[in-house]
Parts: structure tokens; sequence; C-alpha cells
């Protein structure tokens, strides 16, 4: 009678934590499956540089589409002419959907990429730079993965100094032929590296803006 005893107080207290069970999922604390989705963000950003006339700069720009995979990514180069203001903020990286009119007026678009895939990457890199090349550098990914193009931008300021052999010149005297210590550089090309990853449609190289 005894062991026959135990085995209903047994039966009854397995019945009775299968009924809190049911009850706690019925509550709404059932488990639920994790769904997480990948976020869309920069794997390698462009850095403030300081160099001097004459040296080769090259900024390197990475992003990863939040699409699985992404249907396509394109990253434009834009230089803003001397935006020094951008340079107190201490946040460079935006992910956020970013308005095309938001841009300043002397703006300048130097360079395109587009890519089939989730990944893109473009190094963008200026020869023999000039005094006239310092400004902001702001790289522009569009991600159309979505019924809606998303824009995400990371920033980065070149400071050129001048060269350390500079000839000073006295007023009304006639500076140097171009290329000549002290004379007026020649111009440079702006000069953007294809994509590391997936396949790039366009190589760009241009003039400087002026």
């Amino acid at each position: 009678m005894g062991a026959f005893g135990v085995l209903i107080g047994i039966l009854h207290y397995t019945g009775l934590y299968i009924q809190l069970s049911a009850s706690s999922r019925q509550g709404g604390y059932a488990e639920v499956e994790n769904h997480v989705s990948g976020n869309a963000l920069f794997t390698e950003v462009p850095h403030d540089i300081t160099t001097r006339s004459g040296q080769d700069v090259e900024m390197a720009c990475s992003f990863r589409g939040a699409g699985s995979p992404s249907y396509s990514l394109e990253i434009q180069w834009w230089y803003i002419r001397n935006h020094k203001d951008w340079t107190d903020k201490q946040a460079w990286t935006t992910n956020q959907v970013v308005p095309q009119e938001d841009m300043p007026k002397d703006a300048t678009k130097i360079s395109v990429v587009k890519v089939a895939g989730s990944n893109i990457s473009h190094k963008l890199r200026l020869s023999s730079v000039k005094p006239s090349d310092e400004g902001t550098y702001e790289c522009r990914v569009i991600d159309f993965s979505d019924s809606k193009a998303r824009h995400y931008r990371v920033h980065a300021f070149l400071r050129v100094e001048p060269e350390q052999n500079s000839v000073l010149h006295h007023p009304g005297a006639a500076p140097p032929p171009p290329g000549q210590p002290g004379g007026a550089p020649q111009a440079p090309l702006l000069r953007s590296q294809p994509p590391q990853r997936g396949e790039g449609t366009e190589e760009a190289v241009c003039r400087p803006p002026q």
C-alpha cells in the first residue's frame, strides 16, 4: 500500500507540472524562435590624413549590405572643398537614409562603382596632391536591396601641407615654372582602384576639382 501511495503521489505531481507548463505557454512564456537579421555596416572607413604636397594618398571604404544578398550596391566618392566644420564632429559614420539633396553645393562626385552582391570595397587614390586638393572626401554607399534605396556615408578630411623645400618669392617676382621647386605643382590625377570584392562596373580616373 505504501508503494502504491508513492506511485500515486508521483503521478499527481507529474500531472500538476504538465498543467503548469501548459498554462505558462498560454500566458505568453512559450519559447519563441529568434530570427536575427544582419545589419548594414562599414567594414572599413577612410581616416583623416595630413600629408605634404607631391605625396600620393589612398582612402579605403568597404561596406556590407543588410540584404542576403543585397540586390545591388553602389559606392560614390565625393569631394567637398575645405569643408572643415565636419572635422569637429565625432561621429563620422551615418547609417541612416540620407537625401541626395543634402550635399553641399560645392560637392563634386569624383568616382562611382557598382557591384551585384552584399559586399563592396573601393579605394580612392590621389596622385601628387597639392594644397587645392585639401578638403573633405566622402564615401557614400547606396543599397538597392530594399524597395527604397538606402544611403550610408562616411567622411575623411585631407590636409595638405606645403613642401619643406618650397621657395619664398618676393612680391613682383616671376614664379618658377610648374614642376620646379617653389612653382605651381602639376595637376595631379584622382585615381580610384576597382573594388576588391564583387565585380565593379566602372573605374574612374579624373582631374581633381578646381
